[in-house]
């Protein structure tokens, strides 16, 4: 029986160490085609065509060309779709089609940086529409994250000395609430409240004018960028590991820190895959992570569709036609509070409107 798991062992190591080289020479060709052919988004059809010849000529990817191809459209993909949201963010269209919902959200002038496609293509500048906002990291936002981070990892350690089995299910469960708590949050901040509204009001505003220019999020350190979450997470977590059984506590702790880990994979998503690191590239690809693909299909107005933020798993499910997850929410309580969903506006909102009132 050893004998039998050392190979499983083995064997599973040479196939995770093969993946992770074909998962570098897909992006490396991936890299090379952008950087020589500069590939369109209509090119991406017919991609497979430019990566197959380069791909058969390596001997490592001689085994796995499907995968690989994949990969490199996937890459591509993402690339050319960071560039236009972008676009679309900085284009006047899009400020008069979202200008309701988030152009105004602290009262602040945004200024688009360049003009023209050429123009937009240079490095934009991070343009933050809240008061008090800031892309700096300070102590305290350290002393938030890092006690949060041990915290959590503390009530599960805690949780499956206790109870190994329960905390176990518990932290599975967990990992897909997380999941689709991170779209549910996504989802109501994108469509409804404001700065004003009470308890969330920042993070109303922060999603929707996150819109306006969705390239901020990347110049934000990762401290910077997690720490409000962290600091929510703190009370949250005590409170679950206090009050719980250690099974729930797991749970919880599990569902409080994805959303930590929605908001920095969240800004991985849209930053272009050539300037993350290999293992963030690999944590995405093997859906650990949000896809840049993935998140950018969101930000195309009215901005109705793919808000799971954590690994985006469950948005195929709750975008699909018989489920409509989103539209059900919108319409129950649009009859409940005849209040409309951000995504229901302008032009392009109303067709969503007549697909949800229709259910």
């Amino acid at each position: 029986m050893s004998s039998r798991w050392r190979s499983m062992a083995i064997l599973s190591l040479v196939g995770a160490v093969a993946t992770a080289l074909c998962k570098g020479l897909a992006f490396s060709v991936a890299s090379t085609i952008r950087r020589h052919e500069k590939m369109s988004q209509g090119d991406l059809v017919t991609g497979r065509h430019h990566v197959r010849p380069i791909v058969q000529d390596h001997p490592l990817a001689l085994g796995a060309l499907t995968s690989v191809s994949e990969t490199v459209l996937d890459i591509i993909e993402g690339e050319e779709m960071v560039d236009e949201i972008n676009d679309i963010a900085e284009s006047t269209e899009h400020y008069s089609a979202t200008a309701a919902a988030a152009a105004v959200v602290a009262g602040a002038a945004v200024v688009a940086t360049g003009s023209g496609s050429a123009g937009r293509r240079k490095a934009r500048q991070p343009v933050l529409t809240l008061k008090g906002d800031t892309l700096e990291q300070t102590p305290a936002m350290v002393m938030y994250t890092v006690a949060y981070t041990v915290l959590t990892f503390g009530v599960l350690a805690r949780s499956l000395m206790l109870a190994p089995a329960g905390s176990v299910l518990g932290i599975a469960c967990g990992c897909v609430m997380a999941e689709l708590f991170s779209g549910t949050f996504h989802w109501a901040t994108d469509n409804y409240g404001s700065l004003e509204t009470p308890f969330v009001g920042f993070a109303c505003a922060a999603f929707q004018g996150h819109h306006l220019a969705p390239w901020t999020i990347t110049f934000r350190p990762f401290i910077n960028n997690v720490f409000k979450i962290a600091r929510v997470g703190l009370p949250l977590t005590t409170s679950a590991a206090l009050l719980l059984p250690p099974p729930l506590a797991a749970f919880a702790a599990t569902i409080f820190f994805g959303q930590l880990l929605a908001q920095e994979f969240h800004r991985w998503s849209h930053t272009p895959s050539s300037k993350l690191a290999p293992w963030q590239r690999w944590l995405q690809s093997i859906g650990v992570a949000v896809p840049c693909a993935e998140h950018c299909r969101h930000h195309k107005p009215p901005f109705a569709a793919h808000y799971c933020i954590l690994s985006g798993g469950l948005n195929p499910l709750l975008d699909s036609q018989p489920v409509l997850f989103w539209r059900r929410l919108e319409a129950f309580f649009f009859r409940l509070t005849k209040v409309e969903p951000n995504c229901w506006k302008g032009e392009r909102g109303a067709e969503i409107r007549e697909c949800a009132l229709s259910l």
